[in-house]
């Protein structure tokens, strides 16, 4: 591995804070020295110090944002994500390996975006405590940061990263040395390390329908939709039917993928290659449009409250009068579980006001209970569970989730009262249920929905930013700042994190800190014309008028780049270009009437 001093790694370390909002602590410097290992061989430089002036030039912006995901890479564990390594220990794997032997042949694994190897580890330490040979396995461990690779290949880990694995098993399969453990050579046989790009267009070492299971967690987070689809396309073709995708609980195909059946095994959701018949190819996605909404732009989150407000009155008062909601004139709840929804404010008259307003929303303590909840339709009869009838070893007793996208958000969820949050159904769909309350003016139902799903998937960063946002949006700014924290914890190029925080930031009037914020997303995310929307009400705001109109100008630029929904529920969050792109138009036009 390269050798760079401390000096270099502390002052690429202040950088990385200062653009990017990555905090590099000690115990990531092995990090840092692997993702140096591999960019600068790129750039043709053997000396730390000149790629560090390299990147501190004008032009090392872009080489910057190659450095991060390396740098990020080494962010795992043995053992990630206890509820999906529990249902790999007690069903996935045994089903596979009896499978396996049955049909003569080898449990064919692949762990893409292997890091530095912990993941890959974890499968073989199971597998060996299953009783399956070395020979039995094959075990492909990939990953794009060939440093990472050469690193995981040899096995040795902190005694800090290595405490996840338990005393007895690392009494087992490691062996102690001086500057933590080792795998043992028959725990490394079981795996066999390499290099591969996961946006190659085609798997040129994967052969069709070979693989019994797919790992890809916390990679998909770094790639755009058509990425991701492209990818999703690649690994349906070389799983077996019947063969496993485990994503990260942070990553989701809802919405995005629906060629995989989504199936829930001892806890975990899992996507599965259907089995049988060739999986239909996906339907063409609708494109999304937003229709101009009348009323003034200045005030965004009251316009919402009032709005979700006026909902909410309606329906009660068709209650009281013993009548059910009318569709027609209530907005119905399920129209606000799009993810992201699709508006910011219209923009009204441009003259006498200010542009970009997006004022705080501090609902009074005292209008808490004047949100009443529209009547939920009466629970729907379960059907009495099927009992499972006896089954082959090798097959998963896992119950069938349908896919989310493949049915109308209304059949998704099926209405309950209030207070219902049952954990069987998929995490997407429990966030969706928070929604909708949300859609109803009942916030702290909201809250308490989101908070429970964390506290059973708390890996699920879809929530975990929708928890914020419900923070930010009835006013508790320091809460809402604390979880955006957690979400950067757990992923720190988050660049959702850094949008939903400057937009908490804005709504306290903490203006310094949304700037910051909204820069550090669009440098880990230029082309977001979200973000550079957002950035330009914040320089308007602060009365830099010429900063915004170049701001605004940049979002509209950005819009010939497809831009990607956003993770997290915001309501009426812009997203369509159409929608960004009238928004936009019209504050710069109101804009140039202003002086300065």
């Amino acid at each position: 591995m390269l050798n760079v001093g401390n000096k270099v790694l502390q002052q690429l370390s202040a950088l990385l804070l200062e653009r990017a909002g990555l905090k590099i602590t000690l115990d990531g410097y092995h990090s840092l020295r692997l993702a140096l290992s591999t960019r600068m061989p790129v750039l043709g430089l053997s000396d730390p110090e000149k790629y560090l002036q390299k990147l501190t030039s004008a032009s090392g912006e872009e080489e910057l944002r190659s450095l991060l995901p390396l740098v990020t890479v080494g962010h795992t564990e043995f053992f990630r994500d206890a509820k999906q390594f529990r249902a790999l220990e007690q069903s996935v794997l045994p089903d596979l390996l009896a499978r396996a032997r049955r049909e003569m042949r080898k449990v064919s694994i692949w762990s893409a975006g292997c890091a530095t190897g912990e993941e890959p580890y974890s499968l073989a330490l199971v597998m060996a405590e299953l009783g399956a040979l070395a020979v039995e396995v094959d075990l492909w461990a990939t990953d794009l940061n060939l440093a990472a690779v050469e690193a995981a290949r040899q096995g040795r880990f902190s005694t800090r990263r290595a405490m996840a694995i338990g005393p007895e098993r690392l009494k087992r399969f490691f062996r102690q040395v001086e500057d933590g453990y080792e795998a043992s050579p028959i725990l490394r046989e079981y795996i066999r390390f390499d290099g591969q790009n996961l946006a190659a267009p085609v798997f040129d070492k994967v052969a069709p329908a070979s693989l019994d299971l797919i790992l890809c967690r916390n990679v998909i987070i770094y790639f755009d939709l058509p990425t991701i689809r492209g990818l999703m396309d690649r690994f349906l073709a070389a799983l077996r039917p019947g063969g496993l995708l485990f994503l990260g609980y942070s990553e989701s195909l809802f919405k995005v993928y629906d060629r995989f059946e989504m199936i829930e095994v001892d806890g975990a959701f899992v996507y599965r290659r259907p089995l049988g018949e060739r999986p239909r190819p996906p339907p063409p996605l609708a494109p999304m449009v937003t229709e101009p909404r009348p009323g003034s732009p200045e005030s965004f989150a009251v316009e919402l409250r009032q709005r979700l407000q006026a909902n909410a009155e309606a329906a009660a008062k068709l209650r009281a009068a013993g009548a059910s909601p009318d569709t027609s004139s209530v907005r119905a709840p399920d129209s606000l579980v799009r993810r992201p929804t699709t508006e910011l404010p219209s923009v009204g008259p441009l003259a006498g006001r200010r542009t970009g307003e997006f004022p705080a929303f501090r609902p009074e303590p005292t209008r808490t209970g004047e949100f009443p909840s529209i009547r939920p339709e009466p629970p729907r009869t379960a059907e009495p569970p099927r009992r499972p009838t006896d089954r082959p070893t090798g097959t998963f007793a896992a119950v069938r989730v349908e896919p989310p996208a493949s049915r109308p958000l209304a059949e998704a969820a099926p209405a309950r009262p209030s207070g219902s949050w049952p954990q069987l159904l998929p995490p997407a769909e429990r966030l969706n249920m928070a929604v909708r309350k949300m859609g109803e003016g009942d916030f702290p139902g909201a809250i308490e929905g989101v908070k429970r799903l964390l506290v059973d998937e708390p890996s699920d960063l879809d929530a975990l930013l929708t928890l914020g946002n419900l923070y930010s949006l009835t006013g508790r700014i320091n809460e809402a700042r604390d979880t955006f924290g957690q979400a950067l914890q757990r992923e720190p190029l988050c660049v959702e994190a850094r949008i939903f925080g400057g937009v908490a930031a804005m709504q306290a009037g903490s203006l310094a800190e949304a700037r910051s914020e909204l820069a550090k997303a669009l440098f880990l995310e230029p082309t977001l014309a979200i973000g550079h929307y957002l950035l330009a009400q914040v320089q308007e705001r602060t009365q830099d008028f010429e900063s915004a109109r170049r701001s605004y100008r940049n979002a509209v630029a950005q819009l010939k780049y497809p831009q990607r929904p956003l993770a997290g529920h915001y309501p009426e969050m812009l997203d369509s270009a159409e929608s960004i792109s009238r928004a936009a138009r019209y504050a710069l036009a109101a804009l140039e009437e202003q002086p300065g």
